[in-house]
């Protein structure tokens, strides 16, 4: 019986340690060669560029990604779980004009962020949506956030007019019991959760007891003059609290394991490549989006053979010399 105690504890601790995700952008190119995956528009616009955006306080890393006026692709990166209660997901995002949103007039806007009920190539349900448009005062833009669809769903901004050239610290929670999305901007990193900017409750479609939230997406609207316009997004996170998502540093700091490579991802010819600098025995699981293990393995000469895998979209966890980091992984 203790060993059989022992062994649930242990699954029970990897699933806890699995119901977060979370993306600095570490690496380049394309983000649906980094993890995302595209589910709409033109695949390849949505890319990562050099440098990430600061905020006080904000142990940032890596790099940032770029929503550009007029580009259509849409992605997603899955949660390593189903999120089951109430959801959380944050970024840090900074606009370097108003430039191509919706006008302060249009009471419906654009949105950018929300969570997705599936992941992967076909994303169409979301919840908690981070909706924008311009400000009252020229040059400047409103937030706003729907909870989801259904009835009359519109979303409910707020009147403060944020500034471009500003990184502002977003947090979205979304609340299953009440059916409700609320926006906190800026809110104290590492506190507790206060009062949100604003809150919605007007879309009428409750999920239902065995639907979850599969997925974070950024949405670019696809068009140049009325929509989501310019945007930087850097240091995503999702997951089932406050504190994973409002923490200064992550707790799972995804470059923990020195000069850690991942490649071809999405990989699709069966063979995975993990290289470090300390080039030490790996120790690799790979889960599924239910949490579930599908493959184990230890490897010396950095080659991993996933050929049983059928395509979709995976948590990766790497452990080296102690250390361990978590990562998704596309096999198509």
């Amino acid at each position: 019986m203790k060993k059989l105690y022992t062994l649930s504890l242990s699954l029970l601790t990897i699933s806890l340690s699995l119901a977060q995700a979370s993306d600095p952008f570490m690496g380049t190119g394309s983000l649906n060669a980094n993890g995302w995956v595209t589910h709409s528009g033109t695949a390849g616009q949505q890319t990562i560029t050099a440098g990430s955006l600061t905020y006080s306080g904000f142990t940032t890393q890596g790099n940032r990604t770029q929503i550009i006026a007029g580009n259509s692709e849409d992605v997603n990166l899955a949660s390593a779980t189903p999120l089951t209660g109430n959801a959380y997901y944050s970024a840090l995002i900074n606009l370097p004009n108003a430039d191509g949103l919706a006008l302060n007039t249009d009471a419906v806007g654009n949105y950018f962020l929300m969570f997705g009920t599936t992941a992967g190539a076909s994303v169409t349900n979301f919840y908690g949506r981070i909706y924008i448009r311009t400000g009252s005062t020229a040059g400047t833009f409103n937030l706003g956030v729907l909870n989801g669809p259904g009835g009359t769903a519109a979303p409910t901004y707020s009147a403060i007019d944020y500034v471009p050239g500003t990184t502002y610290f977003v947090v979205v929670k979304y609340d299953r019991t009440a059916n409700s999305a609320s926006l906190f901007v800026n809110p104290a990193l590492g506190g507790s959760e206060g009062t949100p900017t604003v809150t919605n409750a007007t879309g009428t479609t409750v999920l239902g007891a065995t639907t979850n939230l599969l997925s974070l997406a950024i949405r670019q609207a696809g068009n140049a003059t009325a929509g989501t316009g310019n945007i930087d997004i850097d240091e995503v996170r999702m997951g089932d609290s406050w504190a994973y998502v409002t923490a200064a540093t992550l707790k799972n700091n995804q470059n923990s394991i020195s000069g850690l490579k991942i490649y071809p991802n999405p990989v699709t010819k069966g063979t995975l490549f993990i290289e470090t600098s300390a080039n030490a025995t790996k120790s690799v699981a790979i889960y599924d989006v239910l949490g579930k293990q599908v493959l184990t393995a230890s490897t010396v000469d950095n080659a991993v053979n996933v050929s049983s895998l059928n395509s979709g979209v995976y948590v990766i966890k790497i452990t080296e010399e102690g250390k361990s980091v978590t990562r998704k992984l596309v096999v198509n």
